[in-house]
């Protein structure tokens, strides 16, 4: 008696697959990965232009706050006196400290720290240099809206230069500068 055994030979197909599958997948999964590294070195991309945005306006808006409140100072001295090149104040003849360099921003005297940071690394500063008086009736500048008439006068211009910090130490830097007037 003969046996017959069905499980003779491998079916025709099975001995021309030789991993293919395998090769093919591998592939795939190669260039999927490859994308996906991709896509996440953009978003971190983003994220950094993101924060890198949001410290630049948060050091704008320091700078500019120290600005305002330079000039609301302004409005409360009772005479020129007090500038004399130390503690933020300069007067007509002092020089007036480079904006640029960083004894300016770290030398106390050179500076007068505003009173809120609005969450910046470092509260935000100022110094204020008396510029130039406009005289007579040259002085009868519209200095705070439009159709006021302030009078006739001597008009004491200031310059109130500004800076501001971003959210961390080696983050963005704002130094501004406004011109204001005030007749004593």
């Amino acid at each position: 008696m003969n046996a017959i055994s069905f499980y003779k030979q491998s079916p025709p197909c099975a001995a021309r697959q030789r991993g293919a599958v395998l090769i093919v997948s591998l592939i795939m999964l190669v260039v999927i990965t490859m994308i996906a590294a991709g896509s996440m070195r953009g978003t971190i991309l983003e994220e950094k232009m993101a924060g890198n945005s949001r410290d630049r306006n948060l050091a704008f808006q320091a700078a500019e706050s120290a600005v305002r409140e330079g000039e609301m100072s302004i409005e409360n001295v009772a005479s020129l006196g007090g500038f004399k090149g130390t503690g933020g104040l300069f007067g007509r003849t002092d020089a007036e400290p480079d904006y640029a360099a960083e004894a300016t921003w770290t030398n106390g005297s050179r500076h007068i720290d505003a009173g809120a940071d609005y969450g910046a690394f470092q509260a935000p500063q100022y110094f204020i240099k008396v510029f130039t008086t406009v005289a007579g009736t040259e002085g009868a500048l519209n200095l705070s809206g439009y159709g006021d008439n302030k009078g006739t006068g001597d008009v004491t211009v200031f310059k109130v230069t500004g800076r501001g910090t971003g959210g961390s130490a080696d983050s963005a830097e704002v130094t501004l500068r406004s011109y204001y007037g005030r007749i004593f």
